[in-house]
């Protein structure tokens, strides 16, 4: 019975102790969530650059203004200004925030990026942190929300990106012209040209004028079919190669770029057409034979 009396004793005091304890629980979990509803925006940076250490010793305050990205509201804010101190992000800025940095006397080189659905906007710039008799860096957005850094009430100006700088090599264009386009049967000379063909050479020296930078040679090869003898083929591919190379120097192609050489019929495209008897069809299959190849050897545009 002296057990149990003791039992119910302190039964009832710890009961009462819970009762009054309940309402003070009950409070700070409703005081803690309601701070947690009203700070819906997660506190300004990172521990980077903010602990006051001896070789840290030179203080900057960075503070957002109230200016808004368009779009947002103060209750939804969806553009933050990221603050990054040599490539280190070290806080993510809504209206209104503001942090101190503790850096050592030197240069260092401040980023403020933002973003939105469709792009992202950036402004890096290289900072003299001991030249700044002003240690207050405001972040804020222009016109059309890209994001900048101020100072002493001015602006600062951007860094500007080094564009890359495309090194061109040079490279060889090979033309074939239908030498049967170009001349007369069996021609070679300047009188002998065809219009279509005088037509071709023109628009083959438009184009080394319009598509390259710069012209280091221009190779004129002219070749024949199997037909006739070795001399005879060699020497009129060697004429018809020429007269292109006096055609294009008439039209403004550099005559020092342009060598002119013959294959003869050494270099044929066909198989010959061994099989073909009639000469007339004979002649229309080794067509593709009849030809001066124009090598054009230069920096493209």
């Amino acid at each position: 019975m002296f057990f149990y009396n003791i039992f119910l004793i302190l039964h009832l005091r710890i009961g009462s102790i819970a009762m009054y304890k309940i309402p003070l629980i009950i409070g700070f979990c409703t005081f803690g969530l309601i701070a947690c509803v009203s700070n819906q925006y997660p506190p300004v940076g990172t521990d980077h650059f903010q602990k006051k250490i001896n070789k840290n010793s030179k203080e900057i305050s960075i503070i957002r203004d109230s200016r808004l990205c368009a779009g947002d509201t103060t209750d939804k804010q969806n553009c933050p200004i990221d603050f990054y101190i040599d490539s280190i992000k070290s806080g993510s800025f809504y209206i209104n925030d503001e942090k101190n940095y503790y850096l050592k006397s030197e240069n260092y080189n401040f980023k403020v990026k933002n973003c939105t659905e469709d792009s992202c906007q950036s402004c890096d710039i290289d900072i003299p942190v001991s030249n700044f008799q002003d240690n207050q860096f405001l972040l804020s957005v222009d016109d059309s929300g890209k994001p900048f850094i101020s100072n002493n009430g001015s602006p600062l100006i951007c860094n500007e990106k080094v564009k890359e700088i495309k090194v061109s090599k040079e490279s060889t264009v090979t033309l074939d012209l239908a030498a049967d386009t170009l001349f007369k049967f069996n021609g070679s000379s300047l009188n002998d040209l065809l219009p279509k063909g005088r037509q071709e050479i023109v628009n083959v020296a438009s184009h080394i004028s319009n598509n390259f930078i710069s012209v280091n040679r221009i190779k004129l090869t002219g070749h024949t079919d199997r037909l006739g003898s070795d001399s005879y083929n060699q020497q009129l591919g060697q004429n018809r190669a020429a007269t292109v190379r006096n055609l294009l120097i008439q039209n403004g192609v550099n005559e020092n770029a342009i060598s002119v050489v013959s294959a003869g019929k050494q270099q044929p495209i066909t198989n010959g057409c061994f099989d073909i008897k009639q000469r007339e069809e004979l002649e229309k299959c080794l067509q593709p034979d009849r030809r001066v190849s124009v090598e054009i050897t230069g920096i493209t545009k």
